[in-house]
C-alpha cells in the first residue's frame, strides 16, 4: 500500500461520519466569521471609544465583543463534542474490526507471533489512525479558516502593510517546512525503535524462565538499557526540535510585529491610518502568519498516521480461515481423508496422499513417531489448516463447505495443550454454555476431576492458562469440557499424558460408556488404550504405513512394537 492509498483509507474512515463533519465545518465557518469581527470592533473601541471619547459606544462595543466570545465558546463546545464523538467511534470501529479479524486468522499466524508485539502494534496503529479526528487535525482546519479570514481583514485595513505580511509568509514557510521535515525523519526513527523494542520485550518476557535458569539477566538488562537509551534519545531530539521550532516561530513573529509597528506608526503620524487600525491589523496578521506552522506540520502529524495506517491494513489483509458459509444441519457420519496432502513449506510435505476412514460411532487410534503428521491431522480435521491436496469428507460432503460454526459444533478436542482462561473452573468447563451444576458435577466425576472439585469448588479461579493447576488437572478440565459440550466427534490428543494411572484407567473406561455412540479419534503413545479401540492407523513420515486392529498389528508392525517396548 502506498501513501496515496493509505490517505484514501483514512478519508473513507472519516466519510462514515460526513454528516457530523459537515456540522463541525459549519461551526468553524461561523466561528471564523465571528473572529473576523473582533479586530474591527477593537479598532472602533480604540478610535471612536478611547480616542474619540464616546463612552456609550465604547461600552456597547465591549459588550458586543463579550457576546461574540461567549457565542464562540458555545460553538467551540459543540464542535469539540462532535469531534470527540467521531474520534471515539473511529477508535471503536477499528478495535472491533481488528479483534474480529484477529480471531478469524488462520492458526499458523499465531505459531510465529509475539503476542506483546501484536497487541502493541494494533493499539499503536489504532491510536494513530483515530488521531485523524483529534484536535490537532481539526486545529489545522480551524487555522486554515482563520488564515482566510485574516487575509480578508488585512486587505480591508491597508494594502501597503499587507504587502509586508505577504513577503513574510514565504520566509516563514521555508523555515517551518525545514522543521517539519526534520520532525518527520525523527518520528519515523522513533516509530521503528518502538516496534523493535516491543518485539524484543515480548520475546524476553516469553523466555523469562530461560533468563532465570541460565543467569542471563545481566545481558538482557544491557540490551534493555541500549534500546531504551536509543528511544529516549529520539524522544529528546523530538522535544528539542519542537522547542527550537517554537522559539524561532516566536522570534519571527516578534520581528514581523516590530516592523508592522514601525510602518504603522509612520502611517499614523502621516494621518493615513488610525491607531485602532494598526492594532487591528497586527491582530489580523497573527491570524494569517500563526497558522503557517500548524498547516505545514500536517506532514508531521501524518508521518505517524500514514505508517500506522499501512501496517494496520497490511494486518487486516492477512488471510482469514475459509468459511464455506453453508448453514446446514450436519449429522454424524463417516469422516474420511481422501488422498490428503499438507505442507508448511513448499515441497516439504508433512502428509502425502493420506487415506484414512474414521467410521461413524467407532474408535480409531492414530500412532506414530514425533513428526509423523499426527498433530497435522488434528488441525486438518478441526479446519485449523486446509489440505494442500485431496479432501476431507463428512459423509459425502467436503468439510470446507459448511460454515465453520456448524462444523466445529461437531468436534471436540481433548488435548495436552489445552488453554484455560483466567476464570473459574466452572466457566472454563462450560465456556458460556448454561449448564446445571448437577450436570457439571457428573462430567467432573467422569473425567476424574471430582476429588479436586471437592477440595476447591467449581468457583476456584485457575489463573493465567491454568497456572494454579497441575498438568493432569488441566487435562481433566479439558475432558470435562468435552463431555459437557457433548459433540458427536471427539479427538483425544495425548489426553492422558499427564494423568495418573487411576485417572487414565477411568478416562479410558469412558470409551465404552459415555462415548460409546460417538466417533472417537485417539492420538496416543499409551499402549493401554490401543487394545480398547476398534482400529489403529500407523503413520510413518507422513504416510499411512499400516491399518488394522490391535491384535493384527502387534505382531507385524515395527512402529507399534517399538512403541509398546518404550511404553513398557
Amino acid at each position: 500500500m502506498d501513501n496515496k492509498e493509505a490517505v484514501k483509507r483514512l478519508l473513507l474512515l472519516l466519510n462514515r461520519h460526513r454528516k457530523t463533519i459537515v456540522v463541525i465545518i459549519c461551526c468553524l465557518f461561523i466561528s471564523t466569521g465571528l473572529n473576523l469581527c473582533i479586530p474591527l470592533i477593537s479598532r472602533r473601541v480604540m478610535d471612536d471609544g478611547f480616542i474619540g471619547g464616546d463612552k456609550k459606544l465604547l461600552i456597547e462595543l465591549v459588550l458586543a465583543s463579550m457576546a461574540i466570545y461567549a457565542i464562540n465558546s458555545l460553538i467551540d463546545m459543540i464542535k469539540e463534542k462532535k469531534r470527540v464523538d467521531i474520534s471515539a467511534k473511529i477508535q471503536y470501529f477499528l478495535s472491533d474490526q481488528s479483534f474480529t479479524h484477529l480471531m478469524k486468522l488462520r492458526v499458523n499466524y499465531f505459531n510465529n507471533t509475539n503476542y506483546a508485539e501484536t497487541l502493541n502494534s494494533i493499539n499503536t496503529d489504532i491510536g494513530q489512525m483515530a488521531s485523524i479526528a483529534d484536535s490537532s487535525v481539526f486545529f489545522v482546519i480551524t487555522q486554515a479558516f482563520s488564515m482566510a479570514g485574516g487575509m480578508i481583514g488585512l486587505f480591508i485595513i491597508d494594502i501597503r502593510m499587507t504587502i509586508l505580511v505577504l513577503l513574510f509568509i514565504p520566509v516563514k514557510c521555508v523555515v517551518m517546512k525545514y522543521f517539519a521535515k526534520k520532525q518527520k525523519q525523527i518520528m519515523d526513527g522513533f516509530i521503528s525503535s518502538s516496534q523493535e523494542y516491543a518485539k524484543w520485550f515480548g520475546d524476553t518476557v516469553g523466555g523469562v524462565r530461560e533468563v532465570k535458569l541460565f543467569n542471563v539477566l545481566g545481558k538482557k538488562h544491557e540490551e534493555f538499557v541500549c534500546r531504551q537509551i536509543h528511544m529516549i534519545e529520539k524522544q529528546k531530539q523530538m522535544n528539542m526540535l519542537s522547542q527550537w521550532n517554537m522559539i524561532l516561530d516566536s522570534v519571527m513573529v516578534q520581528i514581523l510585529s516590530t516592523l508592522l509597528y514601525i510602518l504603522g506608526a509612520n502611517l499614523v503620524f502621516d494621518m493615513r491610518l488610525s491607531v485602532g487600525s494598526v492594532f487591528a491589523f497586527i491582530t489580523y496578521s497573527a491570524y494569517v502568519t500563526g497558522p503557517i506552522s500548524a498547516i505545514l506540520n500536517i506532514g508531521y502529524l501524518l508521518s505517524g498516521i500514514i505508517p500506522s495506517t499501512k501496517r494496520y491494513y497490511a494486518f487486516m489483509d492477512l488471510e482469514e480461515e475459509t468459511d464455506g458459509g453453508k448453514c446446514t444441519a450436519l449429522c454424524l457420519d463417516d469422516l474420511k481423508l481422501e488422498r490428503v496432502s499438507f505442507a508448511y513449506e513448499k515441497d516439504k510435505y508433512i502428509l502425502k496422499d493420506v487415506d484414512i476412514l474414521f467410521e461413524k460411532g467407532r474408535k480409531t487410534a492414530v500412532i506414530g513417531r514425533n513428526g509423523s503428521g499426527k498433530t497435522t491431522i488434528i488441525n486438518l480435521l478441526t479446519r485449523m489448516y486446509e489440505p494442500a491436496g485431496g479432501r476431507i469428507l463428512l459423509g459425502e460432503e467436503d468439510i470446507s463447505e459448511p460454515s465453520l460454526t456448524e462444523y466445529r459444533n461437531m468436534v471436540s478436542v481433548v488435548s495436552q495443550q489445552i488453554y484455560l482462561f483466567n476464570d473459574t473452573i466452572r466457566n472454563n468447563i462450560c465456556l458460556y454454555k448454561t449448564v446445571d451444576d448437577a450436570v457439571i458435577e457428573t462430567a467432573c466425576r467422569d473425567s476424574g476431576l471430582e476429588d479436586f472439585i471437592k477440595e476447591v469448588s467449581l468457583d476456584y479461579v485457575v489463573g493465567q492458562n491454568g497456572a494454579m493447576l497441575s498438568g493432569g488437572q488441566k487435562q481433566k478440565i479439558a475432558l470435562a469440557r468435552a463431555l459437557i459440550h457433548d459433540k458427536p466427534i471427539i479427538i483425544f490428543d495425548e489426553a492422558t499424558s499427564n494423568t495418573d494411572a487411576y485417572s487414565e484407567q477411568q478416562i479410558n473406561g469412558l470409551l465404552n460408556t459415555r462415548l460409546k455412540e460417538k466417533t472417537v479419534i485417539v492420538i496416543t503413545h499409551k499402549k493401554e488404550i490401543l487394545s480398547k479401540v476398534d482400529r489403529i492407523v500407523v503413520l510413518k513420515e507422513g504416510i499411512v504405513a499400516d491399518i488394522g486392529e490391535y491384535d493384527e498389528l502387534i505382531g507385524r508392525n515395527d512402529e507399534l512394537n517399538i512403541m509398546m517396548e518404550k511404553a513398557d
